[in-house]
């Protein structure tokens, strides 16, 4: 029990110690993982300890004097965790500051170079842009290029060509058409020609 009062007391101190800087993220993730280990210490001290009070008379109120303690430590481990990940969420929030800070000084730099010589910037500017549409329309020519010319011709089939096609075709027609007529004639022949079946009794 001292020793758990004065780790808590040293985690304190450090925290309410005033910093010259923020920590790094480095010391950050060390005292998150001291955390874990002092909870996972705590935590199997304490089981070791309600299993001990099964071997005492007054079992129900050792184990509820265990589990008071379970959660004041538990409770003070959280405390201390949500105050290095505020620490570590105002340090990330400095330097994503500090990332927007250069970012519009640059803009700003560049914007004050184009009002000084806005004719000189407007043309390299619009050079860039040629020379960029000069280069795609060139890669797309070759891309357009095909390897190969093929003659065609507009239909894609000369006058004769088209004719005979049409006459086998209507060819092919006239001959489904006999199949089926001859179809239905067999069928129907088939039909009347065949014996009655018989009656039932």
């Amino acid at each position: 029990m001292i020793r758990l009062t004065l780790m808590l007391w040293l985690v304190c101190t450090v925290f309410a110690a005033p910093a010259t800087g923020e920590p790094a993220a480095e010391d950050l993730g060390l005292q998150r993982q001291r955390i874990d280990v002092v909870r996972k210490e705590k935590v199997a001290e304490l089981a070791a300890q309600d299993t001990t009070c099964l071997s005492r008379f007054a079992v129900t109120d050792c184990q509820n004097k265990v589990s008071v303690r379970r959660r004041e430590l538990l409770a003070d481990l959280k405390r201390q965790e949500t105050r290095v990940n505020e620490v570590d969420r105002r340090r990330k929030g400095a330097e994503q500051l500090q990332r927007s800070h250069t970012k519009a000084s640059e803009r700003a730099q560049l914007d004050s170079e184009v009002q000084i010589n806005p004719e000189g910037a407007a043309l390299e500017d619009r050079q860039k842009t040629l020379n960029e549409r000069v280069l795609k329309h060139g890669n797309q020519e070759k891309k357009a290029t095909p390897a190969a010319p093929v003659k065609k011709m507009a239909s894609g089939l000369d006058a004769s060509s088209m004719e005979s096609n049409r006459e086998a075709y209507a060819e092919k027609q006239r001959a489904a058409q006999q199949r089926r007529l001859d179809r239905e004639k067999r069928l129907l022949d088939k039909s009347s020609s065949s014996d009655p079946l018989p009656r039932a009794p």
